[in-house]
């Protein structure tokens, strides 16, 4: 039998502290670490719930003087006199469970195909995971992963935070990281092309390729390369990006331009101003001369933006 530490009376309730405990969970209430009897059983009760603080992480203990229960008692039941006796003190453990490393990967591997849910995309485990161990709560554990946005992600390495939920409440968060590959059919470069030289329509065919994790390693499209220059050599089968290319602008900052409203099957046109520079392709941000209000419009042409309502 476990030696008793403290007895403490409370208006016929007597709690008795073992050498030892151990707590499920990760708070303490008195009555998962102490013996708690008397006659007055909604007393006893009031009792047993009694908060004392967080439970320790598994690998360690925390120690509960019978100081620190007294105290805790006359602070919750004032007006009641409280009775220290015996030892002054308590060793408190925890009960835990371990986590292997294959679900915590198979939870952010989960999260991790709904965020690619559409998309011709690859990814693998970049590191290794180890096992967790965690507080064994009443209820046991779930797993919660939280990936970046759907429909965000392009090529490269990507994080999955995967919580370890105990009782209901997050109790610590497991990084996980990914090598993901994400593909699409987009034009590429059917013939050589010199530095200098103009990019045409001619020169590309649609293919399968690899989608970079930057806006400027983003292949352009046909619209996106109209009236571009090469900057380097460029080989056949390559997708051309912002770095390939010099990309005349066709809007400037501060200059004047149309912009072209559609909705269905009408269209009209309004004089704006270029809050950025852009070429053909790109989106910029422009105001109405009639509004403060800015928008984001699509370059088309020489001083000519679209907006599709």
């Amino acid at each position: 039998m476990l030696a008793l530490l403290t007895l403490v009376s409370l208006s016929g309730v007597t709690v008795s502290l073992p050498v030892e405990a151990k707590v499920r969970g990760t708070e303490i209430e008195l009555g998962e670490v102490a013996q708690v009897a008397g006659l007055d059983a909604e007393l006893i009760e009031r009792v047993r719930a009694l908060e004392l603080g967080y439970a320790p992480a598994p690998g360690f203990s925390r120690l509960l003087t019978s100081e620190r229960i007294r105290s805790a008692l006359a602070r919750e039941l004032p007006g009641i006199e409280v009775r220290v006796a015996g030892e002054r003190a308590c060793r408190v453990w925890p009960v835990t469970e371990t986590i292997d490393a294959t679900a915590i990967e198979e939870a952010a591997r989960i999260e991790l195909a709904r965020v690619l849910a559409g998309k011709d995309a690859t990814y693998t485990l970049k590191d290794a995971l180890g096992a967790v161990q965690v507080p064994l709560g009443d209820s046991g554990h779930t797993l919660v992963a939280r990936g970046p946005a759907q429909g965000s992600l392009a090529s490269g390495i990507v994080g999955v935070a995967v919580e370890v939920h105990v009782d209901g409440l997050r109790y610590r968060t497991v990084w996980t990281s990914w090598r993901v590959d994400v593909w699409e059919t987009r034009p590429v470069l059917s013939k050589p092309v010199k530095a200098g030289e103009e990019l045409r329509a001619d020169l590309f065919e649609r293919s399968r390729v690899r989608l970079g994790s930057g806006a400027n390693l983003e292949p352009l499209g046909p619209v996106q390369l109209t009236g571009a220059v090469a900057k380097r050599d460029l080989e056949p089968g390559e997708p051309v990006t912002q770095l390939d290319v010099h990309r005349p602008p066709a809007v400037t900052l501060g200059a004047t331009l149309f912009l072209r409203v559609r909705k269905g099957s009408i269209e009209a046109r309004v004089a704006a101003l270029a809050l950025e520079t852009g070429a053909v392709g790109d989106r910029i941000r422009v105001r109405t001369n009639d509004s403060a209000q800015e928008l984001l419009a699509t370059v088309v042409g020489r001083d000519l933006c679209e907006i599709q309502l």
